[in-house]
């Protein structure tokens, strides 16, 4: 048995399988996508994409918030670029960084909301 634990173990708080329009912008790699997450918590998220980021680098996210709000924008850093649902979907994991206490309420409502 590995000593190395899973993305899964690893994690502070569980991601919820759930597909959510994004905006990913990372200006210092010229790259630019609208695209969906596969799996999201407060903490991070996977992102399908075929054209892979390095890990380390730093994108804005944007969420969608319905017609009457303004987009959920926060910044992430690249923790990995793989594959997840069983190594169907190619994409990239982020970490949310420097989220404020309003910027995770405001998240766990979106995915909330997502869910039902």
């Amino acid at each position: 048995m590995s000593e190395r634990a899973s993305g899964a173990d690893r994690r502070a708080r569980p991601r919820i399988s759930v597909a959510i329009e994004v905006k990913l912008h990372a200006p210092d790699h010229h790259y630019m996508l609208m695209s969906r997450t596969i799996d999201l918590s407060t903490m991070g998220a996977f992102v399908r994409t075929n054209r892979p980021l390095p890990i380390g680098a730093l994108v804005t996210v944007s969420f969608n918030r319905g017609n009457d709000r303004n987009p959920l924008m926060l910044e992430a850093e690249v923790v990995r670029s793989g594959t997840a649902d069983g190594g169907r979907q190619r994409g990239i994991a982020i970490r949310f960084v420097d989220l404020s206490d309003l910027d995770e309420v405001l998240l766990a409502e979106l995915i909330n909301r997502s869910r039902s």
